[in-house]
């Protein structure tokens, strides 16, 4: 009853916030094929077979209701509620997905591999540039070290979702699996792109070859599981809705191990949506019987939404406990502009660009033709990785794989300003989750594992409701034994912890929340989003941190609601936290033995004098070499790094502390203003002391930022404005220009006369399209105003309105008095005007009475009726 609760109340939710709704329905039908096909066709649908697989749940297809419509078949829908077999059903909603590319981003560079026992014949894709033994060498993923190891994802199966992937490709035919494969947009076998009606359909085939392309293929890529079998599920080129997500996600879940999602809502700042009902269901039976009960591994993209100021956690898709959300970074370690916080982020691969040595090669329709950066390239290669790790063993679960990535992954020269070691000894960020992934670690680890107790779940309720005041925070605490008294519920070490809430506030975008635990790691799960203005809050939202992995459940959590108003609002009307509850995932038992903590401080010890022999256990910083004391001042030699002191004592440590570098295990002092550092000059920087900012491109900290710079609040950086900028409050946000440029919007261009342009390339002032009477740039579709005797029609001048459109009357408010052309209602073919009642024509299977475009259809009796009456009457 709780699920069908669930699916019912999803259901409510997307109509209440319906857009667009198709002719398909999903529905759920306890009985036989046949019952489902006589209901199906008792109401006139098309049965299109179970979705995915999930059992009972199959797709509908209304042929009398219009493909898309502004308006819900509540007809239909409450006349198929009244049979008895049908448990549930769901008209679908169009749901706008974003591939998670960075056009902005510099194409991929190839690189040749420096590894001779890795032997191809052509440049490596996986950014796998130096060796151990390379002066400069910076935390390679150690792939080609894997692959050494003999492991190359052999047996291994991986499907990618996305717009398709060219089965022919040269650098994917030999490792095709059409087992693995399917078209749900055409409902076919061939998961081929479609290039007719949209030229950037190659973004499935670069995520596919990132994973599995083949090794000497005479061409230019090879992937970093390259002998995986490969596989691709087209389903973003067409409406997506809650049954394409779930039936590409649950399909043929026995025999694919990895599904690959470079996708997800929005990354605009202001949207807030996770999985519907199917979708939710199908990650959930994923991990429970996929792989024939060890789970289906989800690999998501964390998102680009960094340059509008979003966060993952309003990203339901990456931040479920059922996905490894993997985020990004260059070859230097720095973040990238795209990037998002997170708490949900598990481990980090790399996004390409931004290194040395590299050869940059392109070849005309192969995979790197086309520029690919963003968290879907690192998402590809992390299920390389993860491919590799299964091909090392096969029989770990979704939940070991968790494990692996969060023991074995390292933080190295990941620069991030919130690095903080948890209450179990892991090194985390919000920017790169718990570090940059290491294959040769986990395929080692992977060899050796032995499968995690079984999770448990302990649920806090709040039932209290609290006042958020304006301009201050919100302090609650809740004490937890780790539900003890319930050895089914009873959690020890933490996992995942998952904090549902249901808020409402005026401005959704003011609000932060951050979540403490009992040993003192703070997780911020939700940070300011200055552009979402929704006064909708948050309705049972689930926020997900990964921080506290290893940690113990028991003791105080303290959750922190802060409202920041960031502009005139009405204060009257304060917010309120109406529902909370805690959700603590993990295991009673002791998954492995305990880590040990990795950054270990530099206070002088309170051990007594040395004794002239000592034959007892030395410290773990002390290496082969042996020991003259149990303390780590007492070693010989030290296994990592180590501190002088002004008496020439010294003491090994794991890590060097904040204000040291280390310089051939010797920890030095960095310069004043760094917190960190590669060096002891001031120009070498990698974090800044309180009260200074790191400067792009110079690594020097600052107290102000300085002319051409701005700041960023997120990552304590002075980063770059845009060229001709020289004030900006963001990269794509200019207050001043520099001379002989003017502000044009938020940009700086070269200033033109009135129809002209200025052409960034030749330098040059040119003219505008004879349509526009100003233009940003070359083509119709730069116009920022038109010209005498043209229309604005969708950002684009036009000598006439197209079919769907109307033109307005001349308005001097709007468009300096021109006329515009703008869409008809959804239920006009043509109109005269905005509204219903101003169609002039209608499209198939509809007809115009006064002006209205309504369904033809016939009553139970026989008798013609018309659908619009059914709408007042329901009104």
């Amino acid at each position: 009853m709780g699920l069908l609760f669930a699916l019912w109340m999803g259901t409510l939710f997307q109509f209440c916030h319906a857009a667009i709704y198709t002719n398909d329905w999903a529905i759920r039908i306890k009985g036989d094929l046949q019952s489902v096909n006589r209901i199906a066709e008792k109401y006139g649908f098309t049965n299109m077979g179970q979705i995915g697989d999930l059992k009972s749940y199959y797709s509908f297809r209304h042929h009398e209701t219009g493909t898309r419509s502004t308006v819900s078949n509540r007809e239909v829908t409450a006349r198929v509620t009244k049979e008895t077999k049908v448990e549930w059903l769901q008209q679908q909603v169009v749901q706008r997905r974003a591939k998670r590319i960075s056009k902005s981003e510099p194409k991929i560079e190839l690189i040749y591999s420096l590894f001779p026992k890795a032997k191809f014949d052509v440049p490596l894709f996986v950014p796998q540039r130096c060796s151990d033994e390379s002066k400069h060498c910076q935390s390679p993923m150690n792939i080609a070290a894997a692959w050494r190891r003999g492991y190359t994802g052999k047996g291994v199966v991986v499907s990618v979702l996305d717009d398709g992937i060219e089965r022919e490709h040269p650098d994917l035919k030999s490792n095709y699996d059409p087992l693995a494969s399917y078209d749900v947009n055409g409902q076919d076998q061939d998961p081929s792109p479609n290039y007719s009606n949209n030229a950037d359909n190659y973004h499935g085939t670069q995520c596919a070859g990132m994973v599995a392309a083949t090794a000497n293929n005479s061409h230019c890529t090879v992937g970093v599981s390259f002998y995986a079998q490969i596989g691709g599920i087209r389903m973003l080129d067409g409406d997506v809705t809650d049954i394409v997500e779930a039936q590409s996600l649950s399909f043929r879940s026995q025999y694919i191990d990895i599904y690959v999602a470079s996708w997800g809502p929005e990354d605009d700042g202001v949207t807030l949506e996770g999985p519907g009902p199917l979708t939710r269901l199908a990650l959930e039976n994923g991990i429970k019987t996929g792989r024939y009960g060890r789970g289906s591994i989800f690999v998501w993209a964390s998102g680009n939404g960094g340059r509008r100021g979003d966060h993952c956690s309003c990203d339901g898709y990456s931040s479920s406990i059922y996905t490894v959300s993997i985020s990004s970074t260059t070859r230097r370690g720095s973040q990238p502009d795209y990037l998002e916080q997170c708490t949900s982020s598990l481990a980090t691969a790399y996004a390409g660009g931004e290194t040395e040595d590299m050869v940059k090669i392109t070849y005309v329709d192969l995979i790197t033709s086309k520029n690919i950066s963003g968290t879907s390239l690192s998402a590809s290669m992390a299920a390389g990785v993860i491919a590799l790790t299964l091909d090392a063993n096969p029989l770990l679960t979704w939940r070991d794989m968790q494990h692996i990535i969060v023991r074995t992954s390292k933080a190295h020269h990941l620069i991030a300003p919130d690095w903080q070691v948890n209450g179990a000894g892991y090194k985390v960020s919000h920017l790169y989750g718990f570090g940059l992934l290491d294959a040769e670690s986990m395929v080692k680890e992977a060899e050796r594992w032995k499968q995690v107790p079984s999770q448990h779940e302990c649920v806090v309720e709040s039932p209290i409701q609290l006042t958020i005041h304006p301009g201050s925070t919100l302090t609650s605490v809740y004490e937890t034994t780790g539900c003890s008294s319930k050895p089914l519920q009873h959690v020890v070490y933490v996992e995942h912890v998952v904090v549902r809430l249901t808020i409402t506030h005026s401005r959704r975008g003011d609000l932060s929340v951050a979540l403490t635990s009992p040993s003192g790691t703070m997780s911020q799960l939700l940070g300011n989003r200055p552009l979402d203005n929704s006064t909708e809050g948050f309705h049972n939202w689930e926020f997900m941190t990964t921080h506290c992995w290893g940690e113990q459940a028991a003791g105080e959590w303290t959750l922190k609601i802060q409202d920041t108003p960031s502009q005139k609002r009405d204060n009257t009307e304060l917010g309120m936290l109406k529902k909370l509850s805690l959700v603590i995932y993990g295991t009673a038992q002791q998954p492995y033995p305990a880590h040990r903590e990795r950054v270990r401080s530099a206070e002088w010890p309170t051990d007594g004098d040395l004794t002239e022999e000592y034959n007892g256990p030395c410290d773990p910083e002390c290496s082969d070499d042996g020991c003259e004391g149990p303390s780590p001042q007492h070693c010989v030699t030290c296994l990592h790094f180590f501190l002088k002191f002004k008496n020439n004592t010294r003491m090994c440590v794991s890590e060097c502390p904040k204000g040291f570098w280390g310089d051939r295990r010797r920890c030095k002092r960095c310069y004043s203003s760094c917190e960190s550092c590669t060096g002891s000059r001031s120009d070498q920087c990698t974090s800044c002391q309180p009260g200074y900012h790191l400067t792009e491109g110079t690594n020097t900290c600052t107290a102000i930022c300085g002319d051409n710079y701005y700041l960023d609040h997120d990552a304590n950086m002075c980063r770059k404005c845009s060229e001709n900028c020289l004030k900006c409050t963001s990269y794509s946000i200019c207050t001043e220009c520099k001379q002989d440029t003017s502000l044009q919007g938020n940009r700086c261009q070269r200033s033109c006369a009135a129809g002209l342009y200025h052409d960034e390339q030749e330098g040059a002032c040119k003219p505008c399209h004879k349509a526009c009477a100003t233009c940003a740039g070359a083509g119709v579709e730069a116009c920022n105003h038109c010209a005498e005797g043209y229309l604005m029609e969708e950002w684009r001048c036009v000598s006439s309105c197209s079919a769907g459109f109307y033109a307005t009357e001349p308005n001097p408010e709007i468009a300096d008095g021109h006329r515009i052309c703008r869409r008809c209602d959804a239920s006009c073919l043509t109109c005269v005007g905005p509204s219903r009642g101003n169609c002039s024509s209608c499209s198939s299977g509809h007809s115009l009475h006064e002006g209205v475009c309504v369904v033809n259809t016939v009553c139970a009796d026989g008798q013609p009726t018309l659908y619009y009456l059914y709408c007042k009457l329901a009104r």
